[in-house]
């Protein structure tokens, strides 16, 4: 509070979705490491999905006179968010923003989309679902929003876009509503012989989902997962996933919110490459009878 009477207060608002996501850790691990040799320590703020209470969440952190804010997928519309970057530097990871007063650090989404499916069609699959966001859970420039285009564009250019099909889970009707999709997915009528999702964390949802019913993995059904969080390295699970570099994200997005304290006004965004961590969850597509 002293300090904050002086000008600063040296404490940056870090807002996530949620407590439960295994690859938000991986980002806070690369914004500790990069404040660990400045003064500046990060309040952590969790914020449920309504969107009100989501902007409530901002307006308190912005009561606490904090220096700068990262936010990670915020679902509030881009003027709010360009407001708040008016008065408090903002960097955003999990946008696709751009003319927006706020730095932006990401994945290549839609080449990570490709990494995965074209692994998929490389061991012989065709019939590949995708397990997405619906639309009201996320911003329309929200990173499950390219995967999704990533999915189509790569099956097309294949010449399987006929094979294209689309689950969506929900950020907001609880875990058992994506428990619900898994399920609905395993037991269609052609079930797919791979899926791709667009989280580690809804991946081993569909993967529960697998063991409960008897399918085999990656004997009867491979799956692709998007994060290569720390649990995706288990050996029970060792799920193939697009590797996004979450420390580095963390660790980029905190260097650019500096800047931006420090006086930078121009908009930068970061776009990293994405890697395919090829693990134990995908094998040769299985014979259709």
């Amino acid at each position: 509070a002293a300090r904050g009477l002086r000008g600063r207060t040296y404490t940056l608002g870090v807002v996530l979705p949620d407590m439960r996501n295994p690859f938000f850790p991986d980002i806070l691990d690369g914004v500790i490491s990069t404040l660990r040799s400045t003064s500046y320590e990060p309040l952590i703020g969790f914020r449920p999905s309504a969107e009100a209470t989501e902007k409530h969440a901002i307006d308190t952190m912005l009561d606490r006179k904090i220096d700068g804010f990262l936010m990670v997928a915020p679902r509030v519309e881009e003027s709010y968010l360009t407001a708040v970057a008016t008065s408090v530097p903002t960097v955003m990871i999990g946008r696709h923003d751009r003319d927006c007063g706020y730095d932006t650090v990401n994945n290549d989404d839609r080449v990570g989309a490709r990494l995965a499916v074209e692994h998929l069609i490389s061991l012989g699959h065709r019939d590949i679902a995708y397990f997405g966001l619906e639309p009201t859970s996320a911003a329309p420039n929200n990173s499950t929003n390219l995967r999704l285009v990533g999915y189509r564009e790569t099956m097309t250019a294949h010449g399987l876009a006929d094979n294209t099909s689309v689950f969506e889970g929900s950020h907001f009707l609880g875990e058992r509503y994506d428990e619900d999709v898994a399920r609905r997915i395993l037991t269609s009528p052609r079930r797919p012989t791979a899926v791709f999702c667009w989280t580690d964390s809804v991946a081993f949802t569909l993967m529960a989902e697998a063991l409960k019913l008897g399918i085999r993995i990656p004997g009867d059904l491979s799956v692709v997962g998007y994060d290569n969080s720390r649990l995706a390295e288990l050996p029970q699970l060792s799920l193939t996933s697009i590797d996004q570099s979450g420390h580095l994200l963390g660790s980029e997005a905190m260097k650019l919110l500096i800047e931006r304290i420090e006086g930078r006004r121009t908009d930068r965004h970061i776009i990293l490459p994405p890697r395919l961590d090829a693990k134990g969850s995908t094998g040769p597509a299985p014979a259709r009878t």
